[in-house]
Parts: C-alpha cells; structure tokens; sequence
C-alpha cells in the first residue's frame, strides 16, 4: 500500500512537473523540469524499483501529453510521432538508474549524481535520435545535450541539499522542542518532589505525636476502644510514611535519569520560559503582551527549581489579568551589589492589601476553579521554599488593586558560583 502511494505520488509530481518546460534545438523537443524531479522521487523512494517506476511514468506522461497535442492539431499520427519518444526516455533513464545506482552497494550522493547525470545525457541522446533517425551525427547537438544534462543533475544536486537541510532544520526544531517541553516537564516534577520531601518530615512529626498520644492513653484509665483507635492511627500514619517514601524515593530516581545538564545559562532558560508562556497564550487566545528581558547572563546549576519558580510567579500574572483587557507580563533580570534580581509583575487585578501577609502561606489561595472548589494553594508557598532553601534567597511582592502585582526575587550571586 506504501509503494503504491509513492508511485502515485511519483507519477502524480512528474506529470505536472512535465507541463514547465522549453523548446530546445528541433522541432517537437522539450526540456522539461520533470526530468529534473523525476530523479529526487527515486533518490527517496528507494523501495520502488526504477524500472517500473519509469515505465509507468513515461507512458502517464505521453498519454498526458497526447491529450494536449492531439486536442491542439487533431492529427493521430502527427501526435504518436512527437508524444511516444517520451516513454523511450523514461525507460532508457531507469534500466541504466537502476544498473548505475539503485543495485549498487554504495549509494552516497556523488554515486548518485554521477548516475543522474549519465542517465540524463544518454536517454536524451537516444530519445532525440528516435526523433530525428540520426546516431551522432551531430556533433554540436550531444554537447548541447550533455550541457542540458549538466544543468538539470546540478538543479537536482541543489533541490535534494536544500531538502537535506531543510530536514535538519526540522529535526533540530524538533529535538529543541522535546528539549523545551521535557525541561519545564522536569523542573515541576523535581520541584513537586521537594515539596513531597518536606512534607514527609511532616508526615514524620504526626506518626511521632499518633504514637505520643497511644502512650499517654496507654498509661491512664482509658477505654480499650480509645486505646485500640489510637494504636490503629499509628500504624496507618506509620504505613502511609512508607508507602509516601517509596513512591517519592521512586519518583527521584525516574528524574534524576531524564535530563542531565549540569548548568544551564540564565538567557537560555528564560528563552524556554518565554517560549512555552507564547504557546500557552496562543493556545487560550489571551490577549497578553509578554516582555522579558535579562540584562546579565550567568550559569544556573538548580535550573529546574528556578524554572519552577519563575514560570509559577508567571502564570500567576496571566490568571491575574482580566480577559476585557491588554494584558502585559513583564520579566527582568538584573545584578545589583552582589544580588541577582528577579521581577516578575503584570497590569492584571492585584491582590487584596488584607491578603499580602498570607500569600505565601502554605493552603491559601485567591483563587477558584468553576465548580467553585478551592484551588490547593502551594504555589506560591513553593516559590517562597524553593527561593529560600534552595537559593538562600527572598521574596517579596507589592499589589495595587486593579492596577498589577510585582513580585521580586533577590538571590546572592553566590548562590550561583560555578
């Protein structure tokens, strides 16, 4: 089913390609750019055998071509005599393709230019000879033919290069994408991973008090239900521990094999930062402006809990700007003294001056999803951890209600020392 769909796609390209051409020499004579294709389907379609390939071609071709002349001149055999050395060529071009290249070992791109070449310039000499019943006779016309042959391999050369680059460039777009895309995967999943780390020493400090609590019932005149109820909640904290640092051990190990970048300058992450805000604001149709600019370049080694960081402070302007207006979120990195500043502020609906002092409290939130449940609240309570134990940083934000929010995030530089 591949094979026929490409032999479609083959005949299909040369048909149309055949139609811009240019007389050349003698009457009834063209040069046509099909012959300049013709070869490139064959260099990619490897798995047709250029023999068939080029019969069935020629002999769609002429019957296209028949079609046209005939309804210009309405004379049969005038029409067989000019059409018909078509189908010569194309079956000439692939028993010696199919000789020179396609059952040779070696199939590089000079193998194969060589053979186009020669299959370009001999099919022309035999289709022209049928034409005119002359075999060399004409000295000046096998140079010009072989001239003819020269151009069309070198347009061939210059098409199937640009593909070849063309391919590369996708690819690397490509690769830089997955890049992209694994990258702010990896930096909420190592960031949502500490966040589990801190909770587990949490989890630690209620199995401790559960345990504390059976003695203290175990030691006074309790009931036996009491005492049995509080031992059971021990053991189901105790178990939930493991059960949470076992997946959390697991959840390390999966990242710490995904990615293996060391450091990462800071221009480079707020180029994928700003990448991934545009895909997002395009994908939600938001009219928002975004304008981010670092004035100094530095390398990261905690990339991926900066990331984390920034990006959430970011996303957290876009949900703050009203839909009714022009949005803007602004990002700027800056040195002052011995402090890398980063600020992240929006024109979207500020906060509640009654709010400031809670923002960054583990469980609060401002905001609500549509079926009114309350949002978890981390987010913010993340960023402070992540600035704070990671980076030995701070944060602090400023709010105008209905004007924007800034938050600024002041790191030492030697919290980023190579």
């Amino acid at each position: 089913m591949k094979r026929l769909k490409h032999i479609l796609i083959v005949v299909i390209g040369v048909v149309i390609a055949s139609q811009i051409y240019f007389d050349f020499l003698i009457q009834d004579f063209t040069i046509a750019l099909s012959v300049v294709i013709f070869p490139i389907f064959l260099y990619n379609y490897i798995e047709l055998n250029p023999i068939g390939t080029a019969i069935l071609t020629g002999v769609s071709c002429t019957l296209y071509r028949f079609i046209w002349v005939y309804s210009s001149n309405m004379n049969f055999m005038k029409t067989i005599k000019i059409t018909t050395p078509q189908i010569i060529f194309f079956t000439i071009y692939g028993f010696i393709f199919y000789f020179l290249y396609y059952k040779s070992k070696n199939k590089d791109l000079t193998r194969f230019i060589l053979s186009v070449l020669c299959c370009d310039f001999i099919s022309n000499v035999v289709e022209i000879s049928v034409r005119t019943k002359i075999i060399g006779e004409n000295g000046n016309m096998i140079k010009a033919l072989f001239i003819v042959a020269c151009v069309r391999t070198l347009m061939a050369l210059i098409i199937l290069i640009a593909m070849k680059h063309y391919k590369s460039f996708l690819i690397k777009e490509e690769h830089e994408e997955r890049y992209r895309k694994l990258m702010l995967m990896m930096s909420s999943f190592k960031s949502e991973i500490y966040f589990m780390n801190k909770n587990a020493s949490e989890i630690e400090d209620v199995m401790q008090k559960s345990f504390s609590a059976y003695e203290i019932v175990s030691k006074n005149n309790y009931s036996e239900e009491l005492k049995n109820l509080t031992l059971d909640i021990a053991k189901d904290v105790h178990e939930i521990k493991k059960d949470y640092i076992r997946v959390m051990r697991g959840l390390e190990e999966m990242s710490d094999e995904k990615i293996d970048v060391e450091y990462m300058k800071i221009k480079d992450i707020i180029s994928i930062l700003e990448l991934d805000t545009k895909d997002y604001i395009i994908s939600k149709k938001l009219n928002i402006e975004l304008d981010f600019q670092a004035e100094c370049d530095f390398y990261v080694s905690q990339h991926f809990y900066l990331v984390s960081a920034i990006r959430n402070l970011i996303f957290n302007g876009i949900e703050a700007i009203d839909s009714k207006k022009r949005g803007v979120v602004k990002l700027k990195i800056k040195e002052i003294g011995d402090e890398y500043i980063f600020i992240v502020s929006d024109n979207g609906t500020g906060i509640n001056e009654s709010n400031l002092d809670f923002i960054f409290s583990p469980g609060f939130s401002t905001k609500y999803d549509k079926t009114g449940s309350i949002c978890r609240g981390i987010g913010l309570t993340l960023v402070k951890d992540l600035v704070q134990h990671i980076f030995k940083g701070s944060i602090s934000v400023e709010s105008v209600k209905n004007t924007g929010t800034t938050f600024t995030i002041k790191i030492p530089i030697d919290s980023f020392r190579r």
